[in-house]
């Protein structure tokens, strides 16, 4: 089975998922993991217990907040360290999360469906003022 993993530094991850089922409906495939939320966190042991819920023929779709932090670096130590299927991404949106959830089914390559989704979710990512800037251009030829 896919699963995913929102992993995140704080309560991103779980702010993440509610968006997500705001959207999408409940999501059972979807787990969060909200790092360093208190004194006590360690992240070693919070990640293990995430793993090791997992069945042997689950693969696991991680995707991190931002790429070079302690959180993504925990996943990435782990992704030669292991027996389970790990796919780890940076730089979770919900854009991307949204395209992976709704795509987690299909019969493709499962690393060809992840590249893909993320290839998508880059065209998501739009600076407005250009688009306003555009719209003015298109008004003026129009008189």
């Amino acid at each position: 089975m896919r699963k995913f993993l929102l992993a995140s530094h704080a309560y991103l991850a779980k702010g993440m998922k509610s968006s997500l089922e705001l959207i999408l409906g409940e999501q059972e495939c979807v787990d969060v993991l909200c790092a360093y939320t208190d004194e006590q966190y360690d992240i070693k042991v919070e990640i293990e217990k995430k793993l090791t819920a997992l069945q042997p023929e689950d693969e696991l779709i991680v995707i991190t907040d931002l790429f070079g932090g302690s959180v993504n670096n925990e996943f990435t130590s782990l992704l030669t360290n292991t027996d389970k299927k790990i796919y780890l991404i940076s730089g979770m949106n919900l854009a991307l999360v949204m395209n992976l959830v709704v795509n987690k089914d299909e019969d493709a390559d499962l690393e060809s469906m992840i590249k893909d989704c993320m290839e998508e979710s880059k065209g998501m990512m739009i600076y407005c003022n250009d688009l306003l800037k555009q719209e003015d251009v298109v008004d003026e030829d129009d008189f």
